[in-house]
């Protein structure tokens, strides 16, 4: 299914990313093919899209939300976003802080396409964003941030 799978990768805060120009990609997307969306759950634009794709499951039925969470004790703050939450296989053995990167690695590695807001070099979102580009993903960044 991993053609068919979009992921989320943003920074904790998302100032000025517009809500509707998000969900316009997400629904070319959609249309496009793309059934399945893979969220990490920490932070704002990851919730913006977790919102806006529970919204489009009244028109798009067929479009399935997962929550992948880094670890067991994870806050799952809005539960009813997600068709369900995926835990991945060996993440028991994470340090709590490596722990994310690997959930970050496994949501690349299991999707085909990223929408994304990434305005600067620096942090998680930077370095999962460069990550997806190495892996090949089709990416819409919609922050202003290109790596050299």
């Amino acid at each position: 299914m991993r053609d068919k799978t979009a992921t989320f990768i943003g920074h904790k805060d998302c100032y000025g990313v517009q809500e509707e120009v998000v969900r316009s990609y997400i629904i070319e997307l959609i249309e496009s093919g793309v059934t399945e969306f893979l969220c990490g759950g920490m932070g704002s634009f990851d919730w913006m899209c977790a919102r806006i794709v529970y919204k489009l499951k009244k028109q798009y039925p067929h479009v399935r939300s997962f929550l992948v969470i880094p670890y067991l004790t994870f806050n799952v703050l809005d539960r009813e976003y997600f068709d369900d939450v995926i835990y991945p296989e060996g993440f028991e053995k994470y340090h709590f802080k490596a722990a994310i990167p690997a959930r970050n690695k496994y949501m690349i590695e299991n999707s085909a396409y990223a929408v994304c807001y990434v305005d600067h070099g620096w942090g998680g979102a930077a370095q999962t964003y460069a990550k997806a580009i190495k892996k090949g993903l089709v990416i819409k960044n919609l922050g202003s941030y290109t790596p050299s």
